[in-house]
């Protein structure tokens, strides 16, 4: 099982820099989504058709989620919806099924130099409505370590890396936790054709200890982005 509390080693004036959780997306050179600028239609209904997704760290799932460690597809079902609910406030019909590694297929586009993996559910019904395909999602956490580099120059305005007096001291350790989440996704419309497509990946950090808070930020987070600058939201 993880340590929930681990050691307090951050220099107290940075841990005020990681007391919230915050998300860091891809560089806007990097795309991340592709919308057809030929969308401008607001669907009357949506069907999100998902796999159920990994996690990286089955005691992470059992600390923070215990009830769903046998069902985490159910937990990731009800904050999808929750989600999308709360962003469509019930202006589209919404239906959510989940679906085997079999009931999705992936093709494949870029956007310049940028390679998708892209969702497709394997039966789209026509004239049924857009539907929102999810895959290769998963939730995974990570750890990194770096040296805080404090200076001490009596000359330290005015001096130089060179100078005898221009001492670096190594201080103390600064470790970067976060839940990573990240996502395949496709839009596509009621004739079949896809109108939009993205990878997005999150990472919500926390200073000392992950909780349940921080699971249900990566899919609200998600959710968002996939509906950004899409008529849905229109």
């Amino acid at each position: 099982m993880k340590n929930k509390l681990w050691g307090l080693a951050v220099l107290p004036l940075l841990s005020a820099l990681f007391s919230a959780s915050f998300f860091t997306g891809c560089a806007q050179n990097n795309p991340t989504v592709s919308i057809n600028p030929t969308w401008t239609e607001k669907p009357t209904k949506i069907t999100v058709v998902f796999t159920e997704p990994f996690v990286d760290n089955v005691d992470d799932l059992e600390d923070d989620l215990e009830e769903y460690t046998e069902k985490f597809a159910d937990w990731y079902k009800a904050e999808l919806k929750k989600n999308y609910d709360s962003l469509i406030h019930n202006s589209i019909d919404m239906d959510f099924k989940q679906v085997n590694i079999a009931g999705m297929s992936i093709e494949h586009d870029s956007v310049g130099t940028k390679e998708f993996n892209i969702p497709k559910p394997s039966t789209i019904n026509m004239n049924e409505g857009y539907y929102i395909a999810i895959s290769n999602a998963g939730f995974s956490r990570k750890e990194d370590s770096y040296a805080y580099q404090a200076y001490n120059n009596s000359n330290y305005l005015f001096g130089s890396a060179n100078d005898s007096n221009y001492v670096k001291n190594s201080g103390n350790v600064i470790v970067d936790r976060g839940l990573w989440f990240f996502a395949d996704y496709a839009i596509y419309n009621q004739s079949g054709e896809r109108v939009a497509f993205g990878h997005e990946a999150f990472h919500n950090k926390f200073p000392y200890a992950m909780h349940r808070k921080h699971w249900e930020k990566c899919v609200a987070e998600f959710v968002k982005k996939s509906l950004e600058e899409t008529p849905i939201l229109n």
